[in-house]
């Protein structure tokens, strides 16, 4: 049985990931920086070790005797035991080179990195560019690596979903509301195919891809959509300006890493259309449209 270790089993992908893994019978590792977030993971059959991604040593513990590792983590949020100064995407940075540091020493090959779709060196976004030059960093590793990039995940238990519905449910929607940024949607469930999909396939060794359906809305769009299904008409105001937006929901709840504010900020001026057809000729399955995405999450909710 093929042992796979996920960095960041407690986020939302990472659990969902990890789940996955189990019924395709694989042994799963979790590395988390609190292990009573998963603790349903453990009952389910997944090994728990505590751990940061920033923490060269945890990572070494962790990868020991795996045979590969996904990589799922969200900078924008706080990340305990970063220094002061760090920029929110030097941890990821760093994170990313333990990974690759302690792969090399423990001879495992394989390594699956979730980002997001609009990397590029480029991107008017400092979150966006900063995450293609860690792409970058593996997929020039000389490891066995593959990069997933999606756009507006659906599914209960995202951040960007459940902060569409919540908006949808309001007398008076603002958050966000406006024509821009477009994002390619895709239901959890299908990236999560697409990940679990990738881990035994050398044909994408060494390569990126960007994964979603065929729908591109704005988020004022996603919000009709759900208020629609909910029989509400929430009044959207105008967005914000972009020299005053509303702080990302990771900030307010804790310290966030120098420049996520910002990075944020600008990520919202970039349109995440990316090409999902070079993967979906890889691994074909019917996607489900933004609609039955959404539906099928608001009923499991």
């Amino acid at each position: 049985m093929k042992t796979v270790l996920v960095i960041g089993a407690s986020g939302f992908i990472g659990r969902q990931l990890s789940n996955a893994l189990l019924a395709a019978g694989y042994a799963v590792r979790c590395l988390a920086r609190e292990v009573a977030k998963v603790e349903d993971l453990a009952r389910a059959g997944c090994e728990v070790m505590p751990g940061d991604i920033s923490d060269l040593a945890a990572v070494q513990r962790a990868v020991a005797a795996v045979e590969a590792v996904y990589i799922s983590i969200h900078t924008l949020s706080a990340q305990p035991g970063s220094a002061a100064n760090q920029r929110f995407m030097d941890i990821e940075k760093t994170g990313v080179q333990n990974v690759i540091t302690a792969c090399r020493a423990g001879g495992v090959r394989r390594v699956v990195y979730i980002t997001s779709l609009g990397t590029s060196p480029e991107a008017p976004s400092e979150w966006l560019r900063e995450r293609w030059h860690t792409e970058q960093l593996l997929l020039t590793s000389g490891l066995d690596a593959t990069v997933i990039r999606p756009g507006f995940i659906v599914g209960v238990g995202g951040g960007g979903f459940d902060g569409v519905v919540n908006q949808a449910r309001l007398p008076v929607g603002s958050r966000m509301g406006g024509d821009r940024p477009r994002m390619r949607t895709i239901a959890v469930d299908d990236l999560v195919y697409y990940l679990v999909g990738v881990l035994d396939d050398p044909r994408t060794y060494g390569q990126g891809y960007d994964v979603g359906n065929d729908y591109v809305l704005s988020i004022k769009q996603l919000i009709e959509t759900i208020a629609a299904m909910l029989a509400r008409r929430p009044a959207l105001l105008p967005p914000p300006t972009p020299a005053s937006p509303p702080a990302p929901a990771p900030e307010r709840r804790g310290s966030p890493p120098e420049g996520a504010m910002e990075g944020f900020r600008d990520s919202l001026q970039v349109d995440m259309n990316g090409d999902p057809l070079p993967i979906r000729t890889l691994l074909p399955r019917p996607l489900r449209s933004w609609p039955a995405a959404a539906e099928h999450a608001l009923a499991s909710n």
